[in-house]
């Protein structure tokens, strides 16, 4: 399981705080030294994504699914494509795994040494999955699975985008029993769906046309995946924009009420006066009324008065 490298001179490292060392200059291609301190090193990044177009999009999709699925446990590490370490006296005996998780583990002490170390775990991860490509499903099938076994990986899972052109399978899960893997129980529904159960995730991985998706039981759901996250923000934005029309048009209603409860005192009040000036004219045309009957009555008892005079 071990591959020779180019060998980096001695010296060149510089010591943390922490207690880690970096090696300066140190790259993925470098054969790492018995002088190195395991316990203390820190790990150069991976190679680059092998056949990376074509893996590049499941990829980003599932680490996305499953680091918002396990977000809420700190002690959950969930991480690919960066180097496994699983042998303390030989630091260059390891893997870069497309996906693994670990629970129960000191997440910030792997995020230190920029690896996911065994012996600094505790444990090896508790779930790997390997994604398909034209360089690598040799590996992935035969090798990986030999060596994932060894170093006590409980489930290894593959995934094939194009439907088994690679794995010979769209979806493969073995689970570690007695040292050994035994392939896990699948299932094929009538639509080319094909899933299976994993124990260490509590989820159903499901191959469902080319993508992989995780179905949860528990709430009878799939986990939202980096397009239905997007699709999911993008109804939450048109909900939001449209309870804000709805909030303006109401308060646009409120206000147009309020306009027309306030015509209605002020017509209600200018058709009190006017009742009340009506009535103040009535009772002027009454009085003048009146006081011409008895002018004219008074003329009317003294018929003479005007001939004498």
């Amino acid at each position: 399981m071990s591959t020779q490298y180019p060998v980096i001179r001695p010296g060149l490292t510089d010591g943390f705080s922490d207690g880690l060392t970096y090696i300066d200059g140190l790259t993925y291609e470098d054969y790492i030294p018995a002088w190195v301190d395991p316990d203390r090193f820190i790990s150069p990044d991976p190679p680059p994504l092998p056949d990376g177009m074509q893996q590049e999009p499941s990829f980003t999709d599932i680490m996305y699914t499953i680091r918002q699925h396990f977000r809420r446990q700190p002690d959950t590490l969930v991480s690919g494509k960066s180097f496994v370490y699983y042998d303390r006296g030989n630091l260059n005996n390891r893997y870069v795994i497309d996906c693994y998780i670990a629970f129960g583990v000191d997440v910030s002490r792997q995020w230190a040494r920029n690896a996911y170390s065994v012996w600094i775990a505790g444990k090896a991860p508790d779930f790997a999955l390997e994604i398909a490509s034209r360089s690598t499903w040799h590996t992935d099938m035969v090798i990986k699975r030999r060596d994932y076994a060894v170093i006590g990986i409980s489930e290894y899972w593959r995934f094939d985008s194009t439907g088994g052109d690679y794995y010979d399978a769209p979806l493969a899960g073995d689970q570690l029993v007695d040292g050994c893997y035994e392939p896990m129980a699948l299932t094929t529904e009538p639509d080319g769906m094909v899933w299976g159960y994993s124990p260490a995730l509590d989820l159903c991985l499901c191959y469902d046309n080319g993508k992989l998706r995780f179905y949860d039981y528990k709430t009878a759901s799939y986990l939202l995946n980096l397009g239905a996250s997007e699709d999911a923000l993008k109804m939450e934005r048109a909900a939001h924009q449209a309870a804000v029309v709805a909030r303006q048009a109401a308060e646009y209603a409120l206000k147009m009420e309020r306009a027309a409860h306030q015509a209605a005192v002020v017509a209600r009040q200018a058709a009190e006066d006017a009742l009340e000036t009506e009535q103040v004219a009535r009772r002027a045309a009454e009085d003048a009324r009146q006081a011409a009957r008895g002018t004219l009555r008074r003329l009317r008892e003294r018929p003479g008065e005007s001939e004498s005079r």
